[in-house]
């Protein structure tokens, strides 16, 4: 193995300067969402959603990191694109892990908020606008859709076990949508 201290320096630079952008991206985006989710008023938060997909990435990405690492460090004579590549991959793990904390959709007491982390915009739906709730197991978690009035739909989240109970019981206090559970097949 051999390491360039000077090609890593300039790497660092690069990773550094990349980081900045994509950080007030991120940064940029959450000010977005949250003074959207201002604007939604449907009582208190009474759990947070966290998407299990979103880990999913975050391991892939780690191992795509660590892959380019070794691959870096076994070059003879490296670059700084050997040693740019898994340090943008690193930024962009961070930045999935902050991204993935802020945007917790949420089960509040009069409706939910759906926000998700890539694409789309932060959606609030109340209780008693929802017409239909499809629920449908996975491997460890329950997709969930919700449909408004005339059966369109509203955003889909992904639930544990504890989240789906808590999601049926505020239901049935507030609403009177059909709450079906579906098959995976």
């Amino acid at each position: 193995m051999f390491f360039d201290k000077v090609i890593f320096l300039y790497a660092l630079y690069v990773a550094f300067a990349y980081g900045m952008l994509a950080f007030g991206a991120t940064y940029f985006r959450n000010t977005l969402d949250a003074r959207s989710r201002m604007a939604i008023a449907i009582g208190e938060t009474l759990s947070y959603i966290v998407n299990p997909l979103t880990y999913i990435l975050l391991g892939a990405i780690l191992v795509i990191f660590c892959i380019f690492a070794i691959i870096a460090l076994c070059l003879s004579t490296p670059t700084v694109l050997a040693y740019v590549f898994p340090l943008a991959l690193f930024v962009n793990v961070i930045q999935v892990l902050y991204r993935a904390s802020e945007q917790r959709s949420e089960l509040c007491t009069k409706g939910l908020v759906l926000r998700p982390i890539f694409l789309g915009e932060t959606v609030g739906i109340e209780y008693e606008n929802l017409v239909r709730v499809e629920i449908t197991a996975m491997m460890a978690w329950y997709k969930c859709q919700f449909y408004v009035f005339p059966f369109d739909n509203a955003g889909q989240c992904l639930l544990n076990e504890q989240q789906k109970d808590t999601l049926i019981s505020a239901l049935q206090g507030t609403s009177s949508c059909e709450v079906r559970f579906l098959s995976n097949g």
